[in-house]
């Protein structure tokens, strides 16, 4: 499985997936930012390692 980027806010490693109705959002465990609710698990973890410099 593809590794998930620290925090963009901390920069905890501290990041895991979460599921709402069998929708995965990603949290981070020390800061609790977090993404949307998301239909996939690849579209989840795509807006999380997403960073301002790779759009």
């Amino acid at each position: 499985m593809d590794e998930l980027k620290p925090c963009p806010f901390c920069g905890s490693e501290r990041v895991e997936t979460r599921y709402l109705y069998f929708r995965p959002y990603i949290i981070c465990e020390k800061c609790h930012a977090q993404i949307p609710c998301y239909n996939t698990y690849p579209k989840a973890k795509e807006a999380w390692n997403r960073r301002a410099d790779n759009g």
